[in-house]
């Protein structure tokens, strides 16, 4: 048998009919992205507190911590990031939203953050802030502790170290050292350490009421504004740690977490 014959394609046939089939050989271009809602372009932002309380002039709320504080109102909620600050003779109270609340004395500077544990105040150069809640974190000079319950915590004068009071629960330092401290003691720490000989220390009634004196100064003679309800939501938060029992210390006794 005799096959048909096939002409062969010319060169310049060839080179069309490759030309013809590059675009099939094409990788395909990537999907469209979809187009982002009005909600995913402009992220919502949950407050973490309420102002309740200010006494004085020199209350100001700087929104993103940008640099641009302008006076604070009643009311005023404060969303996460958020720096808030007092000048002379002026104190302010924020309500948490999840329970508790705080307390900032006179030439105070502090922000708020919700981590996942958490929340967490940031106390910046300088002042005095009452932090009454189950569970806070709190940073200042490169340290950072944790509490349960009411605590006072003041930057010392030139901001050489931090000094917390517990008043009542206890306190957990994170950094740089871990220590316990209970109701009734005080420890002083700065990012290089704990102060001292390294552990807590107990003091009188006396000093623990003048700790917190500044509140009560205040308390008495502020005016305070009912707050709008906090919105609906509720972001459920860890329980508080249990809290251990400690015996009533002497001077015998070492403060909790830490050996002689």
């Amino acid at each position: 048998m005799t096959l048909p014959h096939i002409p062969q394609l010319s060169s310049r046939l060839k080179l069309a009919v490759l030309i013809a089939l590059l675009p099939a050989c094409a990788p395909l271009p990537p999907a469209p992205r979809p187009t982002p809602t009005s909600q995913e372009q402009v992220p919502v932002l949950r407050p973490v507190g309420r102002i309740t309380f200010i006494e004085g002039p020199n209350a100001f709320v700087d929104r993103g911590n940008h640099g641009a504080g302008q006076p604070a109102q009643l009311g005023q909620a404060l969303l996460a990031g958020d720096r808030f600050y007092t000048g002379p003779g002026t104190r302010m109270k924020i309500d948490f939203w999840n329970g508790g609340y705080l307390e900032i004395d006179e030439n105070t500077d502090p922000s708020l953050f919700q981590d996942l544990n958490c929340l967490v105040v940031s106390l910046f150069r300088s002042g005095r802030i009452f932090v009454d809640k189950s569970n806070a974190c709190v940073e200042s000079l490169g340290t950072k502790s944790q509490q349960f319950s009411k605590v006072a915590y003041s930057v010392m004068p030139a901001g050489a170290y931090l000094q917390i009071t517990v008043v009542e629960g206890e306190a957990r330092t994170l950094q740089p050292a871990p220590a316990t401290v209970p109701a009734g003691w005080r420890i002083d720490l700065t990012s290089r350490g704990l102060l001292g000989d390294g552990r807590a220390y107990r003091v009188p009634e006396e000093a623990i009421r003048q700790s917190i004196g500044w509140t009560q100064y205040y308390r008495n003679r502020s005016r305070s504004t009912p707050a709008p309800e906090f919105p609906l939501f509720r972001l459920p938060f860890p329980p508080a740690l249990p809290q251990p029992q400690y015996p009533t210390p002497d001077r015998r006794t070492p403060a909790p977490g830490r050996n002689r």
